[in-house]
């Protein structure tokens, strides 16, 4: 009877690992591995993400979909009507040029500074601040992040895509929205590590 067990669990195991596998590709760059996707009417994408929840996503935010043997099927399309629009190949250089900025960026030291700042608000209701000013140092430390952009000179690109248009302005966007989304995650848990130490301390 274990043995059959075993042999059941064993093959279960194997039907999931043979199981398709694709990667869609976004155009903002992110990769997810999915499953069973199907193009729907409505030029929307039905798919399984890796626990097997069926999502939806708009045609239009799609550059590729993979499958596992490597073909890829690109879904992206220029806009005929719009002169501004880009090609296959250029959004592909964007795209690569985005995914390239989620990989390799870091920013821990804005995420470290935006900590700090919202900690450092909460903490100073302990004293007297009004609570009601707590979010305008971490909101206008985010803001400042989101003015001030980063420049494409001080950008570290590699050096057969420096000269490349698309691959850069792939890589700066997301480079930018980055930085603002890190900055805003990093005064996030600082208020909330601030409002626990505060709470910890007046009791």
């Amino acid at each position: 009877m274990q043995k059959t067990l075993y042999l059941l669990f064993v093959l279960f195991v194997f039907a999931n690992l043979a199981k398709s596998q694709e990667t869609m590709l976004l155009v903002t760059g992110k990769k997810i591995s999915i499953s069973d996707f199907k193009i729907n009417e409505s030029d929307y994408i039905s798919y399984k993400n890796k626990k097997g929840k069926i999502k939806t996503i708009a045609k239009q935010d799609v550059f590729s979909i993979s499958l596992e043997n490597g073909k890829e099927t690109v879904l992206y399309a220029p806009d005929l009507s719009d002169t501004a629009a880009f090609s296959v190949a250029q959004m592909r250089d964007y795209v690569k040029g985005a995914y390239d900025a989620r990989t390799n960026y870091k920013t821990p030291w804005l995420t470290g500074s935006g900590f700090i700042i919202g900690g450092g608000s909460v903490g100073l209701t302990a004293a007297g601040m009004n609570a009601l000013l707590i979010p305008v140092l971490p909101v206008t430390y985010s803001a400042g992040v989101g003015i001030f952009k980063m420049k494409k000179e001080k950008l570290q690109l590699p050096d057969n895509l420096k000269n490349n248009d698309y691959y850069t302005e792939g890589y700066l966007n997301r480079v930018n929205r980055k930085r603002v989304n890190h900055a805003i995650l990093g005064t996030i848990i600082g208020m909330a590590a601030g409002t626990i130490a505060v709470i910890a301390f007046t009791k």
